[in-house]
């Protein structure tokens, strides 16, 4: 079931590809970084304790 549908912008989604490659070493392309970038801009509220699920997929270029 899908709650909620939010538009990211490129630049937070390269941010949050390089967040992945320097701080776990997954190389993740721009859309695949797109839950993460969503995430981190704030753009989805988390309630304290619930739980999410941020899927990353691709094969980018490490930075």
């Amino acid at each position: 079931m899908i709650d909620d549908i939010v538009l990211v912008e490129d630049e937070a989604m390269a941010n949050a590809a390089k967040n992945l490659w320097f701080e776990f070493g997954i190389a993740a392309d721009l859309s695949g970084a797109a839950a993460v970038a969503a995430l981190s801009e704030g753009l989805v509220s988390v309630k304290p304790g619930e739980k999410i699920c941020a899927p990353v997929c691709g094969a980018g270029l490490p930075f």
